[in-house]
């Protein structure tokens, strides 16, 4: 009688592990039908000493991220174009300066033309894995994302060290239709 309950038991045990198995293969397959990895690469605006996310953003390879700023002894406009490449670095492109002063390049890029009193420094291509710097709330003007305001100065706090920096993740995302 005990060999035959042990028996009945190992059946049972034995059919709800196959059920198990074939309901958790179905799962898996129709979430693989709806959902694949991919990967997706993010900007983010980090602590330099605590590394805490004070900014995070979905962005893509090739788009142009552009810092506006004041000179700080000057008092004229700077702008930085750099464009997000595929190995999560930037490439400086593009500076543009209301004239010259303490701390302003004077021989960048392999373009330089002047136009309604403004210097451009173009093609520079000079590669950036990251950028520090600290932060004055009356410095920087903007950080634009193609040309959209991510931020304003007074976004974020005054005399921090921030660092910005790409960073490629694994998500979940939806297939296309």
């Amino acid at each position: 009688m005990r060999n035959e309950l042990n028996r009945e038991k190992l059946i049972f045990a034995s059919s709800f592990f196959k059920l198990f198995l074939i309901i958790s293969v179905f799962v898996l397959i129709g979430f693989f039908l709806i959902f694949e990895f991919c990967s997706t690469h993010k900007l983010l605006i980090v602590g330099q000493d605590n590394n805490i996310v004070y900014y995070e953003i979905d962005v893509e390879v090739n788009d142009k991220l552009k810092y506006g700023w004041i000179h700080s002894f000057e008092h004229i406009p700077w702008t930085e174009e750099y464009y997000i490449q595929e190995n999560n670095h930037l490439i400086l492109d593009t500076i543009t300066i209301a004239g010259f002063g303490a701390g302003i390049p004077h021989n960048k890029g392999t373009q330089t033309k002047i136009e309604d009193g403004i210097i451009y420094y173009e093609d520079i291509n000079q590669d950036f894995e990251y950028i520090e710097w600290i932060h004055s709330q009356t410095a920087l003007e903007y950080i634009k994302l193609n040309d959209e305001i991510l931020l304003e100065g007074i976004d974020l706090e005054h005399h921090e060290f921030y660092k910005l920096k790409i960073e490629k993740r694994v998500d979940i995302c939806q297939r296309l239709k």
